[in-house]
């Protein structure tokens, strides 16, 4: 089969979209997904990628650009998320060939590493790194946390964007894999109105932010705060009831200490592709070596789809 691949065109939109919930067993997260990617301010049209048959488009991958905390230091990267081919046209190259192009292309704009969660068996032969970042959990008993006295909570507003910005710089600035969240406030609201956004407040002033689902209240996604005594008054507010928390913090996360040693995982999905030597190298021979441990990811707030 004779492929052309090539960067996508409004006039695209509508195959990219059916072939995405045509590839995806009939269903529209996938679409809506790169939809809302199109949207972020670091979209880069260069990075989403249609394969072209006789005119026809048969498969679609999009790359986004973001920044991932790596060895203290900001990273450029990109999310492979997703790639799709249409049924009648699998099994025949084009979601590697998809692959590869855009590995090429993100390598000749300056990205350094890219990264997904996906099959364990398909993304290796690309490069892909199995087992480099894992979703870290402590669990926080309810008992000896203050009362929420005095804490109120809303959700984030536009002039909250500074505060929210140096509470991350605290708290996972130093954690590898951190996605880094821009200064614009659909990085801290949901996609889902199922996911709550809130930013708590103590005598006036912003001392936290957390991101929970309605369903799993007790589970937090992300789980700011601006200092120890700060990350205790949101774990007691989150905790009414005496429910047990769950808290998504990293060992290098700052409230880690606040509360104990997290319970550190892995799986062979989460994975990453060097796309120029650099850190990334270096922080996956000290993760072998056993000598960091590995990093955390947090997706930003357009995944949330579930």
């Amino acid at each position: 089969m004779t492929l052309t691949i090539r960067p996508e065109t409004p006039a695209d939109y509508g195959d990219v979209g059916l072939i995405n919930v045509r590839a995806f067993g009939e269903r529209l997260d996938e679409s809506l997904l790169v939809a809302c990617l199109r949207q972020r301010p670091g979209f880069d049209p260069d990075l989403s990628l249609v394969a072209e048959h006789d005119g026809r488009v048969l498969g679609h991958i999009m790359f986004t650009p973001l920044t991932l905390r790596m060895l203290d230091a900001d990273l450029n990267a990109v999310l492979l998320a997703p790639v799709a081919v249409d049924p009648s046209a699998q099994r025949q190259g084009l979601g590697a060939a998809l692959v590869q192009e855009g590995h090429a292309i993100a390598r000749r704009k300056g990205y350094s590493l890219s990264f997904l969660v996906g099959h364990p068996t398909y993304y290796p032969r690309f490069g892909y790194v199995q087992h480099v970042y894992g979703p870290p959990v402590i669990t926080v008993a309810a008992a000896g946390l203050p009362a929420p006295d005095g804490i109120t909570s809303r959700p984030p507003r536009e002039a909250d964007l500074p505060v929210l910005m140096a509470l991350w710089e605290r708290e996972e600035s130093a954690v590898d894999f951190a996605i880094r969240p821009g200064a614009f406030l659909l990085d801290w609201l949901s996609i889902n109105t199922a996911i709550e956004s809130r930013v708590h407040i103590l005598e006036g002033e912003i001392i936290g932010y957390t991101r929970t689902a309605l369903r799993e209240p007790t589970k937090p996604r992300m789980f700011l705060a601006r200092d120890a005594q700060a990350a205790r008054r949101v774990a007691g507010a989150l905790a009414v009831g005496g429910r047990t928390l769950y808290l998504p913090l990293h060992v290098r996360s700052a409230s880690a200490s606040v509360f104990g040693e997290p319970v550190q995982q892995t799986w062979d999905a989460a994975m990453a592709c060097p796309l120029a030597s650099g850190a990334f190298d270096e922080y996956h021979a000290q993760l072998l070596a056993g000598q960091r441990p590995p990093g955390r990811v947090i997706w930003p707030t357009v995944f949330e789809w579930e």
